[in-house]
């Protein structure tokens, strides 16, 4: 078949384009989203259905299961602020380790301007207790040192206690269950 005739009977090819050698059947397609309202065929997938939710009790209705949480070391709580005083306490409390770098921040500002007044007030010669400002960080310094302790120690009290509580929880569900012929009893 020459080129035209060709062009003819399958519409204009783009040149560049592959075309298939065979010859293509439009019936054979089974879904055309693009054909427009003439050559609208059914999808190939149901229609969406609305949703049920399940009838009955649910299957599982014990304690939810708990997610470990790790306790974390004091020790590790010390030497993280002993090295790094308030950044140090995000290892055992973030809300702490925020608050205690504001009062370091406000302290910090506070101790600036009043050497600066004080340096205005005696044209100069208080310049000499710039030297003395790091020991404004000194208070802050142990602070951070047994406040982060304290919060560790107290991360796992609570994690103890919860632990304590969830296996109170599940023996008594087990109780439950053995009593109403659960879990293993052998109903013959």
């Amino acid at each position: 078949m020459p080129q035209d005739a060709h062009d003819r009977a399958r519409g204009a090819v783009i040149p560049g384009e592959l075309v298939p050698t065979g010859e293509v059947d439009p019936g054979a397609r089974s879904y055309d989203p693009l054909a427009g309202a003439a050559g609208a065929q059914q999808p190939p997938y149901a229609p969406l259905q609305p949703y049920v939710a399940p009838s009955g009790p649910p299957r599982y209705s014990g304690p939810m299961p708990v997610p470990p949480l790790p306790e974390k070391s004091v020790g590790v709580a010390f030497v993280l602020t002993f090295f790094f005083g308030p950044f140090g306490m995000f290892y055992s409390t973030v809300a702490g380790a925020l608050i205690l770098l504001g009062i370091t921040l406000v302290i910090s500002l506070l101790a600036g301007v009043v050497v600066g007044l004080i340096t205005l007030v005696t044209f100069g010669f208080g310049a000499f207790l710039v030297i003395l400002a790091p020991l404004v960080g000194i208070p802050i310094w142990i602070t951070s040192m047994i406040w982060g302790c304290v919060a560790a120690s107290h991360h796992n009290d609570r994690v103890r206690a919860d632990y304590a509580q969830h296996g109170a929880a599940h023996a008594q569900y087990g109780a439950q269950q053995s009593a109403a012929g659960g879990y293993g009893s052998t109903g013959c």
